[in-house]
């Protein structure tokens, strides 16, 4: 899912092409932070359950090195093509008056009044602030599994009556929790299980439905409803959907997923150096360009920074 959620990202940043809007790219956000709620939320689980206790000190050790290394290198190589090349001056001024909240993780709060080049970092900083607090409340401040659940449908009904965009976003981190939650007991797996019996056809309906609505009205609970369905649906259903998510660029892709995610506006922009940013012709070369440098540059960071820093991470937490 983290590969066609990357796809549709890069559709969603080149509004040249007019055909993009109707694929509405930026939802992919939503199914990476449902997914995201969904890993973290289970592997919590499954660890207390073995141990009786989760280890927090080695969970906050794992995500540090796995979003923090690759993300300062994506500030570091943004600062340095912004630096260097003329026609991205603009930018790199931009950059620089927001570099602060860059390096103290705080992205989300970087672009109040306007978008720059490195707008899409802002899901960083709401992961970041998911792992810190999430386990911390939900797992060592509270034992009882029902109030856990609880919690954070109730966290989850403030938010989305709260209603900003923030808000709704760390709804569909919740709504992955919450079906992380639900698929451990027994009685709501089978409740999950009898909604997703259904053939691939229904939840890509679902879809298809959604982005209808957000032609013309955005309705953000249900983008996180739809995707925790999506979630559920391709983890209990070895249906035609899950056949082609684990096709092999796919996951090859998703595992990517990360530093193409940090590092394709900056492809975008060098697009548009290039090509122009005006005409569908123009767009349809920015995005071949951008994935033609992109997945690439992906590979090198994850060889290079990613993969080292998640294993310097495995081996601090096996002392």
């Amino acid at each position: 899912m983290r590969g066609i959620g990357f796809l549709l990202v890069v559709t969603a940043h080149i509004p040249a092409v007019p055909w993009f809007s109707y694929l509405q790219g930026w939802t992919a956000v939503w199914v990476f932070f449902a997914i995201s709620g969904y890993l973290v939320t289970m592997l919590l689980i499954r660890e207390e359950r073995k141990t009786g206790a989760i280890a927090y000190g080695a969970f906050l050790t794992k995500r540090f090195f796995r979003i923090v290394p690759a993300y300062a290198a994506a500030i570091l190589i943004y600062w340095i093509a912004l630096y260097s090349l003329p026609p991205l001056a603009d930018e790199y001024r931009l950059f620089m008056a927001r570099l602060p909240y860059y390096l103290t993780l705080m992205p989300e709060y970087a672009h109040t009044d306007v978008f720059t080049i490195f707008v899409h970092s802002w899901i960083i900083g709401m992961e970041a602030k998911f792992y810190v607090f999430f386990p911390a409340i939900v797992f060592l401040l509270i034992k009882n599994d029902s109030w856990r659940f609880g919690v954070t449908a109730a966290t989850t009904a403030l938010l989305t009556a709260q209603g900003s965009f923030t808000a709704n976003a760390y709804c569909a981190i919740l709504s992955g929790v919450m079906l992380a939650q639900l698929l451990e007991w027994p009685r709501s797996f089978a409740a999950i299980a009898m909604l997703t019996r259904v053939p691939a056809a229904v939840p890509m309906g679902f879809v298809v439905a959604l982005f209808v609505m957000l032609r013309y009205v955005e309705v953000l609970p249900a983008v996180a409803a739809v995707t925790a369905y999506l979630v559920a649906h391709v983890t209990l259903r070895d249906s035609l959907m899950r056949r082609l998510l684990t096709y092999g660029p796919l996951v090859y892709l998703g595992r990517r997923s990360y530093g193409a995610y940090l590092l394709h506006v900056l492809a975008i922009h060098l697009g548009y150096m290039a090509f122009g940013s005006t005409t569908v012709m123009s767009g349809l070369l920015t995005a071949c360009f951008t994935l033609a440098v992109t997945i690439p540059a992906a590979e090198l960071l994850y060889r290079t920074v990613e993969r080292p820093a998640m294993e310097m991470a495995r081996r601090l937490t096996e002392r």
